[in-house]
């Protein structure tokens, strides 16, 4: 009963203090309507530069061979599994025009076709020359854009030097979907880290109803009552993981209004992210134990929540520093923060249909570092607000 009525008591105040409320559950949603609208549903269209310093040559046939006007047309024709362009390909008369479109980013890749490249290409065709006049690619190394072109440029251009010199390319290299069966766009790709943003933003409700309690000086007759420790934890991460649950479901329905589609049960997500919210219940008594005001934690607090967002592979993926391998499975560095774990199994959930058995060991993960840090932040909160004075 006291469990009972500390929940109840819990929960009120989370919707009397309803800004922090609103914001813990609306951020995923919100993240996910900007990062759609940035990605769009379109893969991106990269911009092919095309500078033409070849002339035409005669065929043994007596036609006319222009190569450049036909890898033109090829990276034209290049397309995605929706039908939509690869590449916006522009001609350019001038390489300094070129490489400065390229480095104020206002195109990805420039091709430049050599002088005598068609020559090159039937010269190759009838056995007279050993190989054909490479073409060159103009870029900034440092942009992914750049790297992306080019292997597509690349592909194309391969097939189509094979098909007018009549050279078969060997298959080697065969392919074996493990995914969801379609070409996934950015926005996809991002949608198990934002679900995890919500998850960890319980940080602020979580950590907020604990330190109240120290604010108000509450925390005082809550020790004099027969309100147990573990009725206090009980009550506080009962009503997280409700917040929690509450803001991934919101959130993943938010994804699925705009267009993705998850191979895996939703109601699976929903176990996962339950017991991370537990996880994450437990790093914010570990951070309640550091402050004894609401506005230590709307300011100080703020630290923690990006150490969770930066650590966890939800803003960009972090290198995997390797301590040790457990049932086959390795543990990496940022696999001390559960949500990093937390990543890789939402991961696991939406793209590859994984169920509760395939996730065991980050949800073994989960939980063993739920009790840790439990462990941890009880430890600190007893001594830092519990002790006589």
């Amino acid at each position: 009963m006291r469990l009972a009525a500390y929940l109840l008591k819990t929960f009120k105040e989370n919707l009397r203090e309803w800004k922090i409320l609103v914001l813990s559950l609306l951020f995923g949603p919100f993240f996910i309507f900007v990062m759609y609208a940035y990605f769009g549903t379109a893969a991106p269209c990269y911009t092919l530069l095309v500078l033409d310093q070849d002339r035409e040559a005669e065929t043994a046939e007596g036609a006319g061979l222009r190569a450049a006007g036909e890898l033109a047309s090829v990276w034209e024709a290049v397309r995605y599994p929706d039908g939509k362009p690869v590449f916006k390909v522009q001609s350019v008369e001038d390489a300094e025009v070129g490489r400065r479109k390229l480095k104020n980013r206002d195109a990805d890749l420039m091709v430049v076709v050599p002088e005598g490249f068609s020559g090159s290409l039937e010269a190759f065709r009838r056995k007279q020359a050993p190989s054909v006049l490479p073409l060159k690619n103009v870029g900034d190394e440092t942009s992914v854009r750049f790297m992306v072109a080019a292997a597509f440029a690349d592909y194309a251009s391969y097939g189509y030097v094979a098909r007018v010199t009549g050279m078969e390319m060997p298959e080697v290299v065969d392919f074996e979907a493990l995914g969801a069966g379609r070409s996934p766009n950015d926005f996809d790709l991002y949608v198990p880290a934002l679900l995890v943003l919500a998850v960890i933003m319980v940080l602020f409700t979580a950590a907020a109803s604990i330190i109240k309690e120290v604010d108000k000086g509450t925390i005082t007759r809550l020790t004099l009552s027969r309100l147990t420790p573990i009725e206090f934890l009980g009550a506080v991460s009962l009503n997280q993981m409700l917040i929690g649950t509450v803001a991934l479901g919101l959130t993943y329905l938010s994804a699925v209004s705009v267009g993705f589609r998850s191979q895996g049960s939703p109601a699976v997500l929903l176990v996962v992210g339950a017991l991370s919210a537990l996880s994450v219940v437990a790093i914010s008594l570990l951070v309640a134990g550091f402050m004894r005001t609401i506005f230590e934690l709307l300011t100080v607090g703020v630290f923690p929540f990006f150490i969770l967002m930066f650590f966890s592979d939800c803003m960009f993926p972090m290198p995997k520093i390797a301590l040790f391998r457990l049932a086959g499975h390795t543990f990496t560095v940022t696999d001390i923060l559960p949500t990093s774990l937390t990543t890789k199994a939402f991961n696991r959930i939406l793209n590859f249909n994984a169920g509760l058995g395939e996730v065991a060991f980050e949800l073994a993960g989960i939980l063993a570092l739920t009790a840790v840090y439990f462990a941890l932040g009880s430890w600190l909160f007893r001594r830092r607000h519990l002790r006589p004075r």
